[in-house]
């Protein structure tokens, strides 16, 4: 597990801005970075990553996969791939499944079934419309982040995107 551990953070500290993708084999695709001294051992922040999660299960699984899972007092975060802001930015296949607007559709559908049992949950996606229509019931609250991936450099920079709960803080 540390073996693991330490090539995919040296795969994110040295890869194309840390972006991690794989192709439709499951193999992992990202070209090099160009980093002239780039920090692949942060040990205060590993350390402090550690204290942070301590008791706390961290899984990447499929959404479909951890509904009967989940049980009350669990707080579930969902990072899906995001769906796209325009009809050039239609990448979504960060793994060889891809990730559609049914999916999207999907993901809705489970955190609707965990506020009515009253699981607290925290999602982040794009600001995209079908995204804002899909959340509209919820807690929505914009925030931007910067981008470095992008074919055109001009459009590099800070975007809005969301991040949707069921609860209040």
């Amino acid at each position: 597990d540390v073996q693991r551990a330490s090539r995919f953070i040296y795969l994110n500290k040295t890869c194309y801005n840390g972006l991690y993708r794989v192709n439709s084999q499951g193999q992992f695709n990202v070209p090099f970075g160009r980093y002239t001294d780039p920090a692949i051992l942060d040990s205060d922040n590993l350390y402090a990553c550690h204290a942070a999660l301590r008791k706390t299960v961290v899984e990447v699984a499929d959404f479909y996969n951890l509904r009967r899972r989940i049980k009350a007092n669990d707080f579930v975060y969902f990072d899906p791939p995001y769906a796209p802001l325009s009809t050039t930015s239609k990448f979504t296949s960060y793994t060889k499944n891809g990730f559609d607007a049914d999916m999207q559709y999907e993901l809705r559908n489970l955190c609707r079934a965990l506020d009515k049992r009253s699981i607290r949950f925290m999602l982040s996606n794009s600001s995209a419309p079908l995204i804002l229509d899909l959340y509209a019931e919820f807690n929505i609250e914009f925030v931007y982040a910067t981008r470095s991936i992008n074919s055109d450099a001009g459009k590099r920079g800070k975007i809005p995107e969301v991040i949707v709960t069921n609860y209040e803080y």
